[in-house]
């Protein structure tokens, strides 16, 4: 009797824990930290503090806004590579409104936002309209982003030529990236809430086992009624709209619209994602594991100068990680074929 108790506890609680993704995504971040931790203090460095903990969750607040729009594109099987683009046009905007335009904050962060929904809902039409891959379309997309930056910020340059656009933070965006909400900083609250609230939308929500439906199969969706058009739609916007908030926090940080804002962000959206577990198939991943894969690219990041290894090499490691994230992803759906292969055939 208690052998069978034993083993409904395992079987209900513990076997669950273990064998969910975001387990083993626990257990590589655990394995970071003691590694960083020990070698770290024989060099003269120190890794395992708190301010180490701090600087990590504050230096992916720019990418979690991107990881959220990509991962939910890649869980209904679509993808956006005009995020980072478009997210830098947004700050460019708001720039260009305080500086040049004269509006007042709120305005420059309502208007910049508005036209990266805007570009997020032609990525929309070009591909559920005119059936363009999504690779393709949104590339375009974000040379045409890159483009019309680039040409708001020159046109109060008396040369006309490109510049960045240096303003005057007013006490809001001072407090985006220097405040406070209790003890934690303003800008990993503000995070911490994005993550919760669409970590909820993807699991818990009709909404979210569409998606879901749609990026497992969307014929299939199609056939149960679901409006794969719409959700299309709102997903590209979203992605948009959430690489403009990144946008908007850039912009903050450094107190001007920047040409090169996010360019080092442009992937570590759709890598973070993907190594959390959501599939580049679509139709499977969450929230959770895309917060812990951003959490494992940056703690790699600040672990590899805290023993002073060349930063060449983190570039190396995140291919390599993005490479057997992918090949474990394509073997997992090889083998879920099978699968549904053999039970088709009874």
């Amino acid at each position: 009797m208690e052998n069978t108790t034993n083993k409904s506890f395992y079987q209900r609680f513990v076997k669950p824990i273990v064998t969910h993704k975001v387990f083993t995504l626990v257990l590589l971040l655990a394995g970071l930290w003691i590694i960083f931790s020990v070698w770290a203090p024989l060099i003269g460095n120190k890794f395992f503090a708190m301010s180490t903990f701090r600087n990590i969750l504050e230096s992916i607040v720019l990418s979690s806004f991107l990881t959220i729009g990509a991962g939910c594109l890649l869980i209904s099987g679509d993808i956006d590579l005009s995020q980072a683009a478009v997210g830098a046009f947004g700050g460019m905007v708001l720039a260009s409104a305080m500086a040049g335009w004269g509006l007042p904050w709120y305005l420059g962060v309502i208007i910049g936002l508005a036209l990266c929904a805007v570009f997020g809902a032609a990525n929309a039409l070009l591909i559920d309209k005119f059936h363009f891959p999504a690779f393709i379309g949104t590339l375009a997309m974000s040379y045409m982003a890159q483009g019309l930056m680039r040409l708001f910020s020159s046109l109060g340059s008396e040369t006309g030529t490109a510049q960045n656009i240096p303003f005057q933070k007013p006490a809001f965006l001072k407090w985006l990236t220097i405040g406070k909400v209790w003890f934690i900083p303003s800008g990993v609250f503000i995070m911490l809430i994005f993550f919760i609230v669409y970590g909820i939308l993807i699991s818990k929500t009709t909404f979210g086992k569409k998606v879901m439906l749609m990026g497992g199969n969307r014929q299939a969706a199609h056939l149960a009624g679901i409006n794969s058009r719409a959700i299309t739609y709102i997903l590209f916007i979203n992605s948009a709209v959430l690489g403009g908030v990144s946008g908007v926090f850039n912009t903050a940080k450094l107190g001007q619209g920047q040409l090169l804002a996010l360019q080092g962000n442009q992937f570590t959206g759709i890598t973070a994602a993907i190594l959390g577990g959501i599939s580049f198939g679509g139709g499977a991943g969450g929230m959770g594991g895309a917060f812990i894969g951003l959490l494992i690219l940056n703690t790699f990041q600040i672990g590899m100068t805290s023993i002073k290894v060349n930063p060449f090499w983190y570039s190396i490691f995140t291919g390599l990680l993005l490479l057997v994230a992918l090949s474990i992803d394509f073997f997992t759906q090889i083998r879920a074929g099978q699968k549904m292969a053999r039970q088709a055939r009874g």
